[in-house]
């Protein structure tokens, strides 16, 4: 009796046309960027599960200071999703626990085909690992209706800085002082001061730790005094993340702020009533401008059962459509060469950060890295509150970061 009924189901799927392969679920951890919004990515979820009924899209948007951690964890308790945008920064992080799936063979030829090169930062030798999904440079925002022209030199932006320093009204210039996924600000100031994190081997691989080099110590020597010397910049800096100096630009109460092209975005979402403008991040004096090189990738994972769906998903995002909206609702110029040319991606602030893209350099590839980023942190909160001289904190940073990458 029961094969009976269970046949008679059967003939009756069968006849239906339902398909026995329905269901299929896709997870991805989406990062929330500045600029983008819970109703582009319901929209986007939307449209591709009414191009693709038989898979079930789960979008789970992510704050970036909690996706790493998050990944982590799901990780250690083998339920990662089948796809995430990571920080490239991460790849070798996650390369190394053997979970990352190569993703090429997966993708089909006209959406690689479309993919800008110079974006194809996600390989490990050889092999694509990660998609890009964002690339570009950081670039500073400014008020020219306070401090008119904007600085060739950080040592010129003091100057304009202290000049229209009226706080509470306006701060001269923003630092984040609280501990964030990215190394921010002191990436922009040693970067701009001809420094780095680590030091080259002579076969080009990373070597030890440059954070007791003069560009490392002049750099936050620098920053600790706009904080404390000059005392130009927000009061109470370790409060501040990113996202909340970010807040104060927004709201017209800094005359200069480092940031992306999300940064544009809001402004214009905001609608604001102040005169801001875009240049290229300065340098300090006797260097060349060089900038940081933000690229994040979306990876697919090895233990994914829906390798097919997923790749069916990148093919759906990477549709003009798709990467139009995102693009300018992050402020990133695009890293697909059909919208290359797109008259959205003209403005002074993507021409800004196209021009600053000669010199800049990306976040060090080690994997390592989140943990270096934590140690580098805790040098600057220390200097920040006054227990370490700039020096002294980076000298035990370095110490600590070459022990764990021995």
């Amino acid at each position: 009796m029961i094969r009976r009924v269970v046949g008679i189901c059967l003939i009756l799927i069968l006849l239906s046309g339902v398909n026995l392969y329905a269901g299929q679920t896709v997870r991805i951890f989406w990062a929330e960027y500045d600029g983008d919004t819970p109703e582009y990515t319901q929209q986007l979820e939307k449209a591709f599960e009414e191009a693709h009924p038989d898979i079930d899209l789960k979008i789970i948007r992510t704050s970036w200071n909690n996706l790493h951690d998050r990944l982590v964890t799901s990780i250690k308790d083998k339920s990662e999703p089948d796809l995430s945008v990571i920080g490239t920064r991460w790849l070798l992080e996650f390369e190394d626990l053997n979970v990352l799936e190569p993703i090429e063979q997966h993708l089909n030829k006209s959406l690689l085909d479309n993919i800008d090169h110079a974006s194809m930062e996600g390989k490990i030798g050889a092999t694509l690992y990660g998609l890009p999904v964002a690339m570009g440079t950081r670039i500073m925002y400014y008020r020219p209706d306070l401090v008119g022209e904007p600085p060739a030199t950080f040592e010129e932006l003091r100057e304009k800085a202290k000049r229209v320093h009226h706080p509470p009204r306006v701060y001269g210039v923003g630092m984040v002082g609280r501990r964030y996924v990215e190394n921010t600000d002191f990436v922009y100031y040693l970067y701009a001061n001809g420094g780095d994190y680590f030091h080259r081997n002579e076969n080009g691989s990373i070597g030890a730790s440059a954070l007791t080099a003069q560009a490392a110590i002049t750099a936050l020597t620098f920053m600790n005094d706009l904080v404390n010397k000059d005392k130009i910049t927000q009061p109470d800096v370790g409060a501040y993340g990113r996202d909340e100096v970010q807040d104060l630009f927004l709201a017209g109460k800094l005359a200069f702020f480092f940031g992306g092209g999300q940064t544009a975005s809001l402004l214009k979402k905001n609608k604001v009533s102040f005169k801001w403008d875009v240049a290229q991040i300065p340098s300090f004096a006797g260097h060349e401008k060089s900038s940081l090189l933000v690229t994040d990738s979306i990876v697919m994972f090895k233990r994914s059962k829906n390798k097919k769906a997923a790749a069916d998903f990148l093919a759906f995002f990477y549709k003009d459509k798709w990467r139009l909206g995102f693009d300018k609702n992050t402020g990133f110029p695009p890293v697909t060469k059909s919208l290359g040319n797109n008259e959205a991606f003209q403005s002074p602030v993507h021409k800004t950060m196209v021009a600053s893209t000669p010199g800049a350099k990306g976040w060090p590839l080690v994997a390592e890295w989140p943990q270096v980023n934590d140690i580098i942190w805790e040098a600057i909160e220390n200097t920040f509150q006054g227990d370490a001289a700039p020096k002294d904190a980076l000298a035990r940073a370095a110490q600590k970061i070459d022990r764990l990458r021995r």
